[in-house]
Order: structure tokens, then sequence, then C-alpha cells
């Protein structure tokens, strides 16, 4: 038995079993015998890539509850992508659980300190900070704390949104950072996290050839549980271990950054499988079969199989939806070459110029650049026409700002639109270069109005919105690109981004951060200069 004040030395998963009730039971690990390593391992950096139904909000839950418990002033941020799913989980998971566990309850809460949605705190000085960011990060920035937990990583875009808060470890002693969610594409947040991982699976020893296996297809599904690739015998989870497949060369990494990955699904969870339940007991064991049939019933009636990989495997699947074809851009390479500093001719035939600059965020990626694009409105076929744009290499910013500025003014501009999410700054430099009249800054973030001034110092926009009218005007052939030649990194840059679906039910746009889009948004904040300019705010919503 673990006291009520047991030192920190403890092993995490034995104090849960101690304090946590689930439900009026107690918490037992007894079904869960893969997550002992989540509480125990004390990895600065953990993913958890999971399929639903395997525990894993539980796991959050309790994990912290009992760490803020144990460790005086400690402080941990949740994030989610939207506020129901935040909100759902501090009432649901997190707030039931610490009233309903009577050591917890009796120890650590009392009326006087903070018990809100948002905001938990416990008798020994430690904090529970919840929130939320999909395409924003303001909400993430200020606070300082401990560990960062973020729920749903799939829906989560990595840069900015995870970059900037983990920021809030910075004056931590700590700088623990916790991953988890359920895979969708090869191109998405979670996938880019797990090629960087440990890759860490449960490998099961069978009974009858004693080969080891991992599960990560349907190969071993079937009629009665999990079969062995071999023989075709059951699979009994319960004899498996942790095995990293993507072992943290230690020569040539420092420890402080592996990121030890768990891969976790319904096929490897005991409670599912009527192998692992054999002389648990016969109510036991018919609720292992019904789970098993269930699991069975879905694959075979699976009408995507790329769904039922993610949902219950546990694996990415696919490729992102894109609305734009590579031939489609290529047919838009029309118009004149790039020039970067216009003579007299290159002004014939446009009634103005605007630019749009994507400023790098210096993401832990590496792949995030500054990027300048110029567009020329051809008034005679109402086009929007590419007279320039550059990729700059991520040296010395202040060249940077001073050589756009030289750009726009031999453009003679009538806007540059900045991304404000991480060039206040250089937007700032910029304005008093051309003038604060010529340069403005948009926010992206998610909100019901495609675009509108904050009464202050930017425009906020709907991230989505306005990808979404900006691939329309595309695919209507409203702009013209440069010669092909020329246009190959911006063509990438615009096929990188995809469509997805999160888990609330709302389409957005997403990239790996593994393959940047900084040239698709810089076309956008342009446009935008353009539709600002001629006081056009119609967009399709």
């Amino acid at each position: 038995m673990v006291s009520a004040m047991a030192p920190l030395s403890a092993y995490l998963s034995d104090v849960a079993e101690a304090w946590i009730k689930l439900d009026g039971k107690d918490f037992r690990l007894d079904d869960w015998p893969m997550h002992r390593a989540i509480y125990d391992g004390r990895h600065l950096r953990t993913l958890l890539k999971t399929s639903r139904q395997v525990g894993k909000s539980t796991t959050l839950a309790n994990f912290c509850i009992v760490e803020c418990s144990l460790i005086p002033h400690f402080s941990s941020m949740f994030v989610t992508p939207s506020k129901e799913q935040t909100v759902r989980f501090s009432n649901s998971r997190v707030q039931k659980t610490m009233r309903y566990s009577p050591i917890i309850n009796r120890r650590f809460l009392h009326p006087e300190l903070s018990d809100r949605v948002f905001h938990k705190q416990f008798t020994n000085g430690a904090e529970m900070l919840f929130t939320y960011a999909l395409d924003d990060a303001d909400r993430l920035r200020g606070p300082s704390v401990d560990r960062t937990n973020y729920d749903e990583i799939q829906d989560l875009l990595y840069d900015p949104v995870v970059i900037v808060g983990n920021e809030t470890l910075s004056e931590s002693d700590y700088q623990f950072e916790t991953y988890a969610g359920t895979p969708k594409t090869m191109e998405n947040t979670i996938e880019y996290l797990w090629e960087k991982s440990t890759q860490t699976e449960w490998v099961i020893q069978c009974d009858a050839c004693k080969k080891h296996q991992f599960i990560v297809s349907d190969a071993c599904i079937g009629k009665r549980g999990p079969e062995c690739l071999g023989c075709r015998a059951p699979l009994n989870p319960r004899n498996g271990q942790w095995i990293d497949t993507n072992p943290p060369k230690i020569d040539q990494i420092h420890p402080e950054t592996i990121l030890k990955g768990f891969h976790i699904n319904q096929l490897i969870m005991p409670s599912n499988v009527p192998a692992a339940m054999q002389g648990q007991g016969p109510d036991r064991l018919a609720l292992a079969e019904k789970r098993w049939a269930r699991i069975l019933r879905k694959y075979e009636e699976a009408t995507s199989m790329a769904v039922f990989k993610n949902e219950v495997l546990g694996v990415s699947d696919a490729i992102g939806a894109r609305l734009i074809s590579l031939e489609e851009l290529e047919s838009l390479c029309l118009g004149p070459a790039l020039v970067q500093f216009p003579a007299a001719p290159d002004f014939q035939g446009y009634s103005l110029h605007v630019a749009g600059v994507d400023w790098s965020g210096g993401g832990q990626s590496g792949l995030s650049r500054t990027v300048l694009w110029i567009w020329g409105f051809r008034p005679h076929d109402q086009k929007l026409v590419c007279k320039y744009y550059k990729v700059f290499p991520n040296t010395n910013p202040v060249h940077t700002v001073e050589e756009i500025a030289t750009i726009c003014a031999g453009y003679e501009v009538s806007m540059v639109i900045g991304d404000a999410g991480e060039g206040m700054l250089a937007n700032s430099t910029l304005a008093t270069k051309l003038g604060p009249h010529r340069v403005h800054q948009v926010q992206y973030g998610a909100q019901k109005e495609p675009i509108k001034w904050n009464g202050r110092d930017r425009y906020t926009a709907d991230r989505t919105t306005l990808i979404d009218n900006f691939f329309m005007i595309l695919k209507k052939a409203q702009v013209e690109f440069g010669p092909l030649s020329e246009m190959h990194v911006a063509i990438e840059d615009i096929l990188n981004e995809y469509e997805e679906v999160t888990q609330s039910g709302r389409k957005v746009w997403r990239h790996s951060p593994q393959r940047p889009d900084d040239c698709l948004h810089a076309a956008i904040f342009g446009w935008v200069a353009l539709k600002l300019v001629q006081n056009d705010m119609k967009f399709y919503h």
C-alpha cells in the first residue's frame, strides 16, 4: 500500500492505483499492463500514438493528477484543439476523478483554491491549466509550466501551435512534453512526431511457436482474437513487452531530445482479447469475446479501411486530400519572367502591385522560411499575376527585411500584408521603411468572419476560409504564375497543403512539418492585400 504522503521516488503507477478511483472503483492497471511504462518512465518527451478506446485520456488525466499531487508547485498545461474538447476533458476526466478519489480530494483539494474548468489548484501549490488551440497559439502564450500535454495532437498545427506552446517550458526545471492522439494521414503532425520517436511497439511472444511480433496491420485479425502471423495461434497481449523499433543513437543525440513514442491499439488491450482472459473468470472471458466480436464486425463491415486503421489499429493511412492538382498549377504558368527589380515596361498593363510576406517562425522543424510574394493586378482580364517571389534563407533577419523593403519599393506596392503570428517585429520594421499606411498584418485563427479588423493593430482571419477561397481562384484560373521553370518551389509548397476533418468535425487545412507551405501563405497574404486595396471583402464562406 502506498501512503498518502508517497515520495516522488515512488512509481507513479503504484501511486495511481493507491490514490485514484474511477466510477467508484479502485483504479487498476491489471488489464492495461502496457500503460505502466507511461506512468513510470519519467521520459522528458513522450508520444502516445493510439487508437480510440484504449485509455489514452484516462492515462493523461490520472498521470498528471498524481504528478501534481506528488510534486509541490508543479504546473501542468493541457491543450486540445477546441474549447469543447478541453471543457469535456477537464470536467469528465480530471474534475470527476479528483473529486471522487478520497485521498486526492482530502489531501490536495480545498474550497478556497481555484477549481475552475480552465484552472485547478492543489494544496501543495501545484496547478493544472487547461486551454485550446487549433490554428492560433495566442491562448498558449504567457504561463510558465513544467509539463505541456497536447491531446488530439493530430488536429493541432505543429508549427506554430506546438512550438509556441513549448515556450511555456523555458523557465522550468523539468520541461516535460507529452503528445497524444489518434493517427490520420501519413502527412499528419502525429506521423511527423512518430517518425522522430523511438517507435516503441508492444512486442508479443506467441505461446505456440515462440515468435515475437507487434501489431500494425489487419493481417493478424482472427475470428477469436489476434493471431500469430507465423502459425496463426492466438496471441496473448499479456505476453508482451515494449521494444524500441527505432532506438535512439545515444552517441549522436542528447538524451533530453529523445522522444519516447508508444503505439497502443485495441488489438493489444487484454480486455478485448479472449486469450488474455482465460482463467480470469467466465464473466470477464464472455466480455472479452463480446468486445472482440465488435472489433471483428467493425473490420468486416468497414466502409473505409483508412478509418479502421486509424480508429482501431492506431496507424496512419493514405495521403491527405488535395483540392488542386499539379497539372492544374502547371497550367497557370503562363506569365512573364520573374523580375526582382522592375523597369518601366514591367508596369505596363498593370493597375497596381501588392505584396505578401510569410515570416519565418524559426520552428523546431527547421523548415519554416520567410517568403515574399509580389502580385500585379491586370485590369483588362481581371487577373492576378505573379511578378516575383523569393524564399529567403534563415540567416540575417535584418538584411531580409531591408531587401524585402527594397523590392516592395521598386514595385511601388500599394499594400504589403505580413504574417502577424511570428512577424510582429518584422512588420513594424517594414512599416518604418515603407510607411505605416502601406504595411498591415494578418493573424490566422478560427473565427466566423472571413476577415475583420481587431480595432488595434491587425486583421484577424479564418485560416480555413482564406485557403478555401484562394484555392478556388486558382482552380478558376484567375491567376497567372511565372514560367514553369521558375515556379517549382512555389508549386511544391502549394501542393504540401492538404485537407482534413478534425475529431470535432471541422474541416481544416494542414501540412506536414517536414513539408513547408510558406509560399502558399505569402501568396494568400498578397491576395488579401489586393482585396483590401480594392475594398472587396467578398469571400465564399
